[in-house]
């Protein structure tokens, strides 16, 4: 008896999962999300994976402002471990929201950017590419030119380091004043 007991228990918790599975529709944006966990945790990307699984709610609050997408700039995880301690660090909240652009932008897009909105409400991205040169680079971090993932409301990019927020619209000023005055010399804050 106690075994019919539990066996009914356990048809009507697969049964109502179930529903409750089927019931669930996501915005192609959200979806999107969902399926770009996925493939970032299967490859050299789960510290971003997981940070993404964290963050769904929030990005699921972004999906409800008639986005045409996302773009995430995702560090690779050698990227999360600190040099000091060799472990895997995770950085502050707004450092990892800036990692994440609430709008779609495929790689020819970005070379014509200067600046990136993000899901921060603080802080946003700016490209430091040199003009005429093919490579793509925010805040002096390479971007990668051929996207980890596209299904054409998210993209991913590979980056090989976690974005500095304090890379400052200030600091942006002046290596474009020293690139255009062909100085470069190098900034002392950078």
């Amino acid at each position: 008896m106690a075994a019919l007991k539990h066996f009914s228990l356990l048809i009507l918790t697969v049964a109502f999962a179930s529903l409750s599975a089927v019931n669930v529709q996501h915005s192609p944006e959200m979806q999107s999300v969902i399926n770009v966990r996925h493939a970032m945790s299967i490859s050299d990307y789960t510290t971003i994976s997981a940070i993404t699984l964290v963050l769904h709610n929030h990005l699921l609050e972004w999906t409800k402002l008639n986005l045409t997408g996302f773009t995430i700039f995702a560090p690779i995880d050698s990227a999360f471990i600190s040099t000091a301690s060799g472990k895997t660090e995770i950085p502050s909240m707004d450092t990892i929201l800036v990692h994440y652009s609430p709008v779609y932008l495929p790689y020819r897009t970005l070379r014509f950017l200067r600046e990136i909105p993000t899901i921060s409400l603080q802080y946003n991205l700016f490209t430091t590419s040199i003009p005429l040169v093919s490579e793509i680079s925010i805040g002096f971090v390479k971007i990668s030119p051929l996207p980890i993932y596209d299904d054409g409301c998210v993209i991913v990019y590979s980056v090989e380091q976690v974005f500095d927020i304090g890379f400052t619209k200030d600091k942006l000023a002046w290596h474009r004043n020293s690139y255009s005055n062909g100085t470069n010399d190098a900034d002392p804050q950078l």
